[in-house]
């Protein structure tokens, strides 16, 4: 099959708009940083309506604000692409990661310790096998980077936890490894579903994971301790409510995927579900924020 390949560069500072209408489109992305700028890329297969998926990404790209990207530009390339062709080629580029304190990302096609990569094995690494196929989450973004060293600093042992938009699964991983009790993975992608459920399977973690396809937090069954949300700022803030819902007093609701572009509405979302923000990471103009349920007080 072939797949239609769409790169959208632009600067760091439009990347979050360009994220949030890629996702619309596509689900699933992928950003590398590049001299001319953040290229996102996205795929759909050559069975969509092609030409429509163009026109309403070009429409999206017209509408971001002028300030976001002056003095550089939004610029858009389309081009098709083999499917064994690109998941060969692109592996090429991926080495073994290491996230916080403990957790190293390895791409399920290297071995660890990687003979090509400086990086060393330590007594308590924790190693995330994992291969993100057609879903986003390599772990080399900057959001989902800081939500692993969130989860390592935040995630208690034994916590019931649910990663809401899951991708690849490459939080809900790390979030068994780091102790976690349950995890339910929920993505609105049946690929990232699929993909989730495989990486599971080969981190060998399976038996503590349900891949569920779903929109949003409503009607999920609770209490939970923590819920981690890589998605847009608008989606974590739509959901803030819903998590609070679902989490025990004491209980994390870490968000990212947004910049201050959507400080201020993911700021109102979360003093409305009654959440404080307890830790904040930022990198590359990407927020991640800690934020927890407090406990009810007595009257």
């Amino acid at each position: 099959m072939r797949w239609r390949r769409f790169s959208v560069t632009a600067p760091p500072q439009a990347s979050e708009a360009v994220s949030a209408i890629l996702q619309q489109l596509f689900r699933g992305i992928s950003i590398v940083t590049t001299p001319a700028g953040l290229v996102h890329q996205a795929y759909t297969s050559e069975e969509a309506d092609v030409e429509k998926t163009q026109a309403e990404l070009e429409a999206g790209l017209r509408r971001i604000p002028p300030g976001l990207v002056a003095p550089a530009k939004v610029t858009l390339e389309a081009d098709w692409v083999d499917e064994q062709d690109w998941a060969e080629a692109w592996k090429e580029h991926y080495r073994p990661i290491r996230v916080g304190k403990r957790l190293v990302i390895l791409p399920s096609w290297l071995s660890w310790p990687d003979p090509k990569s400086p990086l060393q094995p330590r007594p308590d690494d924790i190693v995330i096998c994992i291969d993100p196929g057609m879903a986003f989450g390599t772990g080399a973004h900057a959001a989902s980077q800081m939500c692993m060293v969130a989860l390592e600093n935040y995630l208690r042992p034994g916590d019931d936890v649910i990663d809401f938009g899951c991708g690849s699964g490459i939080l809900t991983i790390a979030a068994c490894k780091l102790g976690a009790s349950t995890v339910l993975a929920i993505d609105n992608d049946p690929v990232c579903i699929k993909v989730t459920a495989e990486n599971v399977v080969k981190n060998d973690v399976a038996e503590r994971c349900e891949a569920r396809l779903g929109e949003s937090l409503a009607g999920v069954n609770g209490p939970r301790d923590l819920i981690v949300a890589n998605v847009t700022g608008q989606v974590v803030a739509e959901q803030a409510a819903n998590a609070a819902t679902l989490l025990r007093p004491g209980g994390y609701y870490i968000i990212s995927g947004f910049t201050s572009r959507s400080e201020n509405d993911v700021t109102k979302a979360i003093t409305a579900a009654k959440l404080a923000i307890a830790d904040r990471y930022c990198e590359d103009e990407w927020w991640c924020w800690v934020t927890v349920k407090q406990a009810t007080e007595l009257s």
